[in-house]
């Protein structure tokens, strides 16, 4: 829709242009710094329309540049946040398996010294089991 109403606003204009244009279409004089030339206004309308539809075109175009450079900026710091904020929980989820290790680690040295402990209480004791003879077995090593 939008580009629909720039299309008829710029055929419009256009239109008037020429129609302008056409209607003045005598010649004048012209007067460059040298020289003086003999020129329809015709040629000289639509020269002073195309001159200025470049300069337009060159003002807009400056600004386009600067705004797809901060839309680029803007995507890369969107792109860093989401790879920072997986790298958190990444790295959440790395501390929380860390800690649960520690915690196997410490339960796992706990029940060796009650087994220890337990042992040494009664070594004559003949009702230690395969396991925890395996155990005590793998401790020494």
């Amino acid at each position: 829709m939008k580009n629909t109403t720039k299309t008829i606003v710029m055929l419009l204009l256009l239109f008037v242009v020429v129609l302008f244009a056409v209607i003045n279409a005598q010649p004048i004089t012209i007067n460059f710094i040298f020289t003086k030339q003999r020129v329809p206004l015709v040629l000289i309308i639509i020269i002073s329309v195309i001159i200025g539809a470049l300069i337009a075109l060159i003002g807009t175009v400056g600004t386009i540049w600067k705004k797809n450079r901060t839309v680029k900026e803007l995507n890369q710091y969107i792109t860093d946040l989401k790879t920072a904020q997986l790298e958190g929980v990444e790295n959440q989820q790395v501390n929380e398996l860390e800690q649960k290790l520690k915690e196997s680690q410490l339960e796992i040295s706990d029940l060796r010294h009650k087994l220890v402990n337990q042992m040494m209480s009664s070594p004559s004791n003949p009702s230690i089991s395969e396991e925890e003879s395996e155990i005590i077995d793998v401790k020494k090593d």
